[in-house]
């Protein structure tokens, strides 16, 4: 008897634990449905905004324009604030969290990173649940639905993003202009030996990202707190730092690929900075290119005229 009342406790509390694990993994649904309608109410015209974002010139049709790729490393202080908090904290998140996010609710596509090129098609398009599978990212299927606890999203693997970047004078407006156009979040792993290696993970568009980026709020500043802003003013404003590693180019080379040392390449990546820096500095040399027509001397009967009163303008000083 004895026996069988040990047996029965112990169903008994198997099946609490299993419907409280269940509980937990519903939570965790029902909070992300929360979120998500939270998202919903905060941006009802995102559709209409990313129509409206770009009323300049299209880059197509730019008279001039370069595409840089950077690498942001995000151990350095001034791209800190796309790393920070790491897991979810008091309703902040990291700019890969919220990635992670739009993807698991699929508000936005994500593309495979190919070598040496971005394709954003459908038919590169990233299934996330074979991208959890690939990284071995930890979730839970309820009822058809991926669940992942916060703790489980790898955003301290997550150390750096290259990103797209188009520079373009803007005919329309007569103004020189840096837009980002995609970015791409950098998993770094370490083996057991210490020696690491970079999992770019996906290309999303950052038009795409833009008007979900403008609600999540970043510090600004470690000097002063008060200083902040979104991500998306993050980008815009061109806060981060990032080192160039490639330029588009008709063989679609890398630096590290037409450079022999590490010297070479940061020679090269300085002077592509340079040229950025000189071409901008170029476009605003103001030339005064009024004609100041000769003046004829008035022959007078008086005193004749000094030279100081003169116009005091010489072939040298006119700029037609």
């Amino acid at each position: 008897m004895k026996t069988k009342l040990f047996l029965i406790l112990i169903l008994f509390v198997g099946e609490i634990s299993a419907l409280t694990a269940q509980e937990t993994a519903r939570e965790r649904i029902e909070r992300r449905r929360q979120h998500t309608v939270q998202q919903q109410e905060a941006g009802t015209n995102i559709r209409m905004e990313q129509k409206n974002r770009h009323n300049d010139e299209s880059i197509e049709n730019a008279k001039w324009s370069r595409i840089i790729y950077r690498y942001l490393d995000l151990t350095k202080e001034a791209n800190a604030p796309l790393y920070y908090p790491v897991t979810p904290t008091n309703g902040k998140i990291s700019l890969f969290t919220m990635l992670f996010n739009l993807l698991q609710e699929n508000s936005i596509p994500a593309y495979e990173y190919l070598d040496g090129r971005e394709e954003f098609t459908e038919d590169y398009r990233v299934n996330f649940k074979e991208l959890l599978d690939r990284f071995g990212i930890y979730y839970e299927t309820v009822d058809g639905k991926i669940v992942i606890n916060d703790i489980d999203i790898p955003g301290n693997e997550v150390e750096g993003y290259f990103v797209k970047e188009a520079y373009y004078f803007d005919t329309a407006n007569s103004s020189f202009r840096v837009r980002p156009l995609a970015i791409c979040p950098v998993l770094q792993r370490r083996d057991d030996y210490g020696s690491s290696t970079r999992y770019p993970l996906f290309w999303v568009s950052y038009d795409g990202v833009a008007p979900y980026a403008r609600h999540i709020t970043v510090m600004g500043s470690s000097l002063n707190n008060s200083m902040g802003g979104s991500i998306d003013d993050f980008f815009r404003m061109r806060k981060y730092d990032g080192e160039i590693y490639k330029v588009q180019n008709p063989r679609n080379l890398s630096i590290s690929q037409y450079t022999s040392t590490p010297e070479e390449m940061k020679a090269e990546q300085e002077r592509i900075e340079q040229e950025l820096i000189d071409f901008e500095k170029n476009l605003w040399k103001q030339e005064n290119h009024s004609f100041v027509p000769q003046q004829r001397e008035v022959k007078s009967r008086g005193k004749r005229k000094s030279p100081a009163s003169s116009s005091g303008i010489s072939m040298r000083d006119r700029r037609y």
